[in-house]
């Protein structure tokens, strides 16, 4: 009787710790940021808010993009291998670049039309009237877009003083260490020498003598990689902004319970409204950082600056009309810029 009892016992206790198990999901997310820095830290405290929400049932597991064949490979670890099979990486803070690999239709790529934005406040109104239409496209892909993240805006280094488009487009350029082929195509299309390199390659590249002179970047990452003790050169001058987005598989969301979400959400927005402000605040903190350890910071004049406005205005007008080159989507592009300007006026 005792031994019926012990084992009655035991069935109970290994159900009860199997119901727990179940009960707890861990979510795998592959993340650009770089190791250490201010952004990694804000996933961290993401983690801990999804976690606190859920009471410990949800866990948001972070894993380095570059340890796991950078955007491209990730991209791939996210879809199921077989029908049915769970994929070994259930998301993704992807960079613009990652989402139009992901979803061309979310159109990410013609957010970074160089001058398209003037600030902050533009960025955030376009992507608040524009968020449904990607969503919809991502979700055609399987996955959730749970938030965008604006993580910089891009400057130009050089290995010497460059202060015309012309200059810039005889140098032999990496596009910020995020490999993509049509990214490199639209570049070379309108004039540039691009070298299509992953992140692990790129420090080499960049001190061979017949490497990379040139790299397109954020000040954050310029600084984190130490890119720019190599390329000291820094037209201050932002380009345009760099954003994440951060992504779920359907399949993993769908094992969170439906009374978490809202709030998840929530604290995503939250994440995001806080990371703008950390963000700004980076950008000119770590320009200064490059500047006292030897950096050059390059301001253009006015003259310099309208020659650049023009210049990359009309590279992507011929980026946009080009058939062969679909990273630029011309009508979405004339959208996101008529509500530009209404935006402008109105303000």
């Amino acid at each position: 009787m005792k031994v019926k009892k012990f084992f009655t016992i035991l069935i109970l206790v290994l159900a009860a710790s199997l119901s727990y198990a179940q009960q707890r999901v861990t979510i795998k997310i592959a993340s650009v940021a770089p190791s250490r820095s201010p952004w990694e830290i804000e996933q961290k405290n993401l983690a801990l808010e999804f976690s606190k929400i859920t009471g410990g049932k949800v866990n948001l597991q972070f894993f380095d993009v570059n340890a796991l064949g950078g955007e491209n490979g990730v991209i791939q670890k996210m879809r199921s291998v077989r029908p049915g099979q769970k994929s070994p990486i259930d998301g993704a803070v992807l960079t613009s670049i990652g989402i139009y690999e992901l979803a061309p239709k979310s159109n990410s790529l013609t957010l970074s039309v160089p001058f398209l934005f003037r600030n902050q406040d533009e960025l955030t109104y376009i992507l608040n009237n524009y968020s449904d239409e990607m969503r919809d496209a991502i979700r055609e892909q399987g996955f959730e877009l749970l938030g965008w993240f604006s993580v910089g805006w891009a400057n130009f280094l050089t290995k010497e003083e460059v202060r015309t488009p012309e200059k810039i487009k005889a140098l032999r350029m990496s596009v910020g260490g995020f490999t993509s082929p049509e990214l490199g195509r639209a570049f070379q299309k309108v004039g540039y020498t691009t070298e299509d390199l992953p992140n692990e390659k790129i420090m080499a590249s960049i001190k061979s003598a017949n490497g990379v002179k040139g790299l397109y970047t954020i000040p954050m990452y310029a600084y984190a990689t130490q890119y720019f003790k190599s390329l000291p050169y820094i037209i201050v001058e932002p380009l345009c902004p760099v954003m994440t987005a951060f992504v779920i598989s359907k399949k993993a969301w769908d094992t969170i319970p439906d009374e978490y979400k809202p709030a998840l959400i929530s604290a995503v927005k939250k994440a995001e409204s806080k990371f703008i402000g950390v963000q700004q605040k980076n950008d000119s903190e770590f320009l200064d950082k490059i500047e006292k350890e030897g950096g050059t910071l390059v301001r253009l004049t006015p003259a310099e600056m309208k020659l650049w406005e023009e210049t990359l205005t009309e590279d992507a007008k011929k980026l946009a009309e080009d058939k062969d080159i679909k990273v630029i989507n011309v009508d979405f592009l004339q959208r996101v810029d008529a509500d530009l300007r209404k935006f402008r006026a109105g303000n």
